[in-house]
């Protein structure tokens, strides 16, 4: 596989050459929105990877949607530490249906972050990027949906937050965790 990048965008050919279009990268930050549960997971924080002219760039939700290549996603990353996960059944990834999904990514550039937290929304939080991508263009939830209050809320001061800025009633509204994402019986590790 030739390499065309620019300067500004050194990828590691190796690791280049074993990524796919739909690949889920997970990686910890003290970037992400730590008043979330994540679902008891090392890592906080994903995108989805699409070869654009040969480069990895990772789609993720932040203020607002936008992408990055790979290396500079991975810097994002507290000690380095990344995953890649890879949908099993790679079969379904048809060049329509990753054409399909590029094209959902790229129009969701520049929406805002979803601070409601809500699923029904035209906003995205993080995990919900990743979620809604496959759910929309595969009709493959990789999660369940739960209700906040179905995750354990260890910071006190994320908790009070939380009621503070909606009510009560947030702890009913029904999320997706990145650590559900990353458990995903429908994801494998990327092979090495």
């Amino acid at each position: 596989m030739g390499l065309s990048i620019a300067l500004s965008q050194t990828v590691d050919p190796m690791l280049e050459t074993q990524i796919k279009d739909g690949d889920i990268i997970f990686i910890k930050t003290d970037k992400a929105n730590s008043l979330l549960p994540n679902g008891n997971s090392k890592f906080n924080y994903a995108g989805v990877i699409f070869l654009e002219d040969e480069v990895p760039m990772v789609y993720y939700a932040t203020e607002p949607l936008k992408k990055i290549n790979i290396d500079e996603f991975k810097k994002m990353s507290l000690g380095g530490d990344f995953i890649i996960k890879r949908l099993i059944e790679q079969e379904v990834l048809t060049k329509d249906v990753i054409d399909r999904m590029r094209g959902w990514a790229k129009a969701k550039l520049g929406v805002h972050y979803d601070n409601k937290i809500k699923l029904n929304n035209d906003e995205l939080y993080n995990a919900e990027f990743v979620w809604k991508i496959y759910k929309s263009c595969l009709g493959l939830p990789l999660s369940e949906p739960k209700e906040i209050k179905e995750y354990k809320i260890e910071d006190a001061n994320a908790k009070e937050f939380l009621i503070d800025a909606f009510g009560e009633k947030v702890f009913e509204e029904k999320i997706v965790a990145i650590g559900d994402l990353y458990r995903s019986t429908f994801l494998e590790d990327k092979p090495k």
